[in-house]
């Protein structure tokens, strides 16, 4: 599908330069990296902007996790394995890095 950069989660994408979107993209979800991934695909092409999100797209720790607040995972973590524990430490390092989640993560 065509997507025009009126469709991304950043704004003016297309005047920004690729090293200072590969540094932003952490703050988006799989679904917005996906986005913005097929929208750099069909127009520049940038690979530090392509390599970065190859590195970023990683399944979540459950399904709609990255629409969860902070508060509600940790709530949530009371309840998951040991794995999932990992997951969600290491995702949330390499993505929004709330520090509570990490130090909830870790402490299970």
């Amino acid at each position: 599908m065509p997507y025009t950069e009126d469709d991304l989660p950043l704004q003016n994408y297309d005047s920004q330069r690729g090293g200072a979107i590969a540094a932003k993209l952490t703050a988006f979800t799989q679904d917005e990296l996906r986005l913005i991934r097929d929208y750099e695909a069909e127009h520049e092409r940038r690979a530090i902007v392509l390599d970065r999100i190859a590195e970023l797209a990683v399944g979540e720790p459950w399904p709609g996790y990255d629409d969860q607040s902070a508060e509600t995972i940790v709530v949530a973590l009371s309840d998951v394995d040991s794995r999932t524990l990992r997951r969600v430490a290491g995702y949330e390092r390499d993505h929004k890095a709330r520090a509570n989640v990490v130090r909830a993560a870790l402490r299970r």
